[in-house]
């Protein structure tokens, strides 16, 4: 196993989402080298499903990739969430317009491990009540609803092509394939 050595570091950007580092860097007394990295908060991503097996998700308009994309319902944790799971729920609130009753950790990923520090926690969400929070100022979401037993058509077609929302949904697929359980 390697061990990393960092010899000096800069922040060449501060942002409201991330911020960007550059180190210089050896591994095992090798030679240094130059590494960026992306500085980001942890962040959530959910599938909620409602009580007839329908995944809700969102396409909204996203600047980088310059249209729209169908994603799960995902966002950053923010220093007013107590937790993961709490915000999880307000970005079901803000994307969809309902909170969970029950939510069930499936798992957590690396965002982009080659050049990012984003840790997602990945959400099952299943008794979906009304309660909406107004959406962010730079959203522009529609919610749509699929049968879960379409995901993975949708997803081999690139209907769904957003790499966090693929992990998150073909999570829940595998574990539970078209029958998701009672969360208790």
């Amino acid at each position: 196993m390697n061990n990393i050595n960092i010899l000096s570091t800069r922040r060449v950007f501060e942002g409201n989402t991330f911020s960007v580092r550059v180190d210089e860097v050896e591994l095992d007394d090798g030679p240094a080298f130059i590494k960026e990295t992306v500085e980001h908060c942890e962040s959530i991503v959910v599938v909620p499903v409602t009580e007839d097996g329908q995944v809700l998700l969102v396409s909204q308009t996203r600047i980088a990739t310059g249209g729209r994309s169908l994603e799960a319902p995902a966002g950053n944790t923010e220093p007013t969430d107590a937790s993961p799971e709490a915000a999880a729920q307000r970005e079901l609130r803000e994307e969809i317009g309902h909170r969970a009753e029950k939510l069930l950790k499936l798992g957590a990923q690396w965002i982009a491990p080659g050049y990012s520090t984003e840790w997602m926690h990945v959400y099952l969400a299943t008794g979906l009540v009304p309660d909406p929070l107004p959406m962010d100022v730079d959203e522009d979401v529609v919610v749509e609803s699929y049968p879960l037993s379409d995901i993975p058509t949708m997803i081999k077609r690139g209907t769904i092509c957003d790499s966090m929302s693929i992990a998150a949904l073909l999570m829940a697929t595998c574990i539970f394939g078209d029958e998701l359980p009672e969360i208790r």
